[in-house]
């Protein structure tokens, strides 16, 4: 973590702890680039990859000690007691060994080989995981965003059929409008408020979600800054495949994962051919130096029979190559289908959200005229209330098309494997 990041980390968490102490206090206000600071340094599942990762590297470093000689330092005392216990007698023996591989049969190189495509599978893996994160803090800030202006526009439609009501009500008292104007406008607003109830039980699960993304108190009382419309991928949908096929790491996690399991059959077969080790060692006998006490030892080992073990072994690996290899293609596969469904469904947001621009302000010219036809008497309240009904939904139509569109474009981010949190500080030190 570099001293930039440490030190907003350290500024948020130190106002995150003090101010909710005064009752004063203002909301704290979050950009999308803090959340996903906060996001990426409290992620359990990051945390978990991490580790992985950090034991992959030692995974790597274990055998590459397989390279290095092994060197003992033993001592053997013996107390011999030929017949009496008058007259015992003591040897000691100590001696320095140093041991090495000279020849393994390709086990030493196949483990080293496959230890470091594991371990830059980990490394793959911690990135796709970082990405991941990353997008959901995206679409969480998103959704809390959209639920908030859900609220906004539930009650906006409260105040206005309470407006309404006491219209009828004063017309219905001079005798102007019957009962049931009434009664159906007070039915719309008992409605309307049930409707804002449940959009702000929505904008509190929301939060809620978001806040525990975070790793922040559910009563912390915050407030997002609204990025506004989120630049859109522009380019043609086979360019999107491609690059997502180069840059996906969770693609390429299955690759290095393949690569792996083929070096498992090096390991396998490595059963089949001999092994040469040389050792070294000098020896004392009851504490004095032999006439000799150096030796040098090779020794060559070669299994003639060991129960089809190895074949079994090598078996095993070609069937691990084979099924790395499918699910390769498999992921392949997936990838492809998760940019061509994101590349879809960010062009159809993109057509309905023009669509929604659209509808509002004929929606708003038409509730405008309901109004004042009811209010000349020239109108009738349904159509006031079906105007009214109208804009509401003209206006969440809008919002959602809004939210809708910046999270398919996160996705697409996604899907094309180019969402990461070097683009997020590019992208922030460019709008400042």
């Amino acid at each position: 973590m570099n001293l930039k990041k440490t030190l907003i980390l350290w500024s948020m968490a130190l106002s995150f702890c003090g101010m909710p102490h005064l009752s004063y206090a203002q909301p704290i206000q979050l950009t999308i680039v803090d959340s996903i600071q906060l996001a990426l340094t409290h992620s359990p599942t990051i945390k978990a990859a991490e580790a992985e990762t950090a034991k992959a590297e030692w995974l790597l470093k274990e055998n590459h000690s397989n390279y290095l000689p092994i060197i003992s330092v033993n001592h053997i005392q013996t107390q011999n007691y030929p017949g009496t216990v008058d007259s015992p007698s003591t040897s000691r023996s100590s001696f320095i060994e140093a041991k090495t591989t000279l020849y393994s049969g390709g086990l030493n190189e196949g483990l080293t080989a496959q230890a470091k495509e594991l371990y830059t599978g980990a490394q793959y893996n911690l990135a796709h995981t970082k990405q991941q994160v990353i997008a959901n803090t995206y679409l969480a800030y998103y959704n809390v965003l959209q639920a908030e202006k859900n609220v906004g526009l539930a009650a906006e439609a409260v105040q206005r059929l309470t407006q309404h009501l006491a219209t009828v009500e004063a017309q219905y008292a001079e005798g102007i409008v019957i009962k049931s104007d009434v009664l159906r406008t007070e039915v719309e607003l008992a409605q309307a408020k049930q409707n804002h109830n449940k959009a702000q039980n929505a904008c509190r699960l929301a939060n809620n979600h978001f806040m525990t993304l975070l790793g922040l108190s559910a009563d912390k009382d915050i407030t997002l800054v609204d990025t506004g419309t989120v630049s859109a991928y522009e380019g043609p949908i086979d360019q999107a495949i491609q690059t997502a096929l180069v840059k996906r790491s969770e693609l390429k996690q299955a690759y290095q994962e393949k690569k792996a399991a083929s070096q498992g059959m090096q390991i396998a077969q490595s059963g089949q051919l001999p092994t040469v080790n040389l050792s070294i060692k000098k020896d004392w006998q009851n504490q004095r130096a032999s006439t000799n006490p150096w030796s040098a030892q090779v020794a060559i080992s070669f299994n003639v029979f060991d129960g089809s073990k190895t074949k079994a072994k090598i078996k095993q690996a070609e069937w691990e190559t084979a099924q790395k290899h499918e699910l390769l293609q498999q992921k392949t596969e997936q990838v492809t289908l998760e940019t061509r469904e994101a590349y879809f469904n960010m062009q159809n947001a993109r057509a309905a959200l023009d669509i929604a621009s659209q509808v509002v302000a004929k929606a708003e010219e038409d509730y405008t005229i309901a109004q004042v036809r009811y209010q000349a008497g020239i109108g009738i309240n349904l159509d006031v209330i079906d105007s009214q009904g109208a804009l509401t939904s003209a206006k969440l139509n809008y919002i959602n098309a809004c939210y809708d569109y910046n999270k398919y474009i996160i996705q697409l981010a996604q899907a094309m494997g180019t969402i990461t949190e070097v683009d997020i500080h590019a992208k922030q030190e460019t709008t400042r």
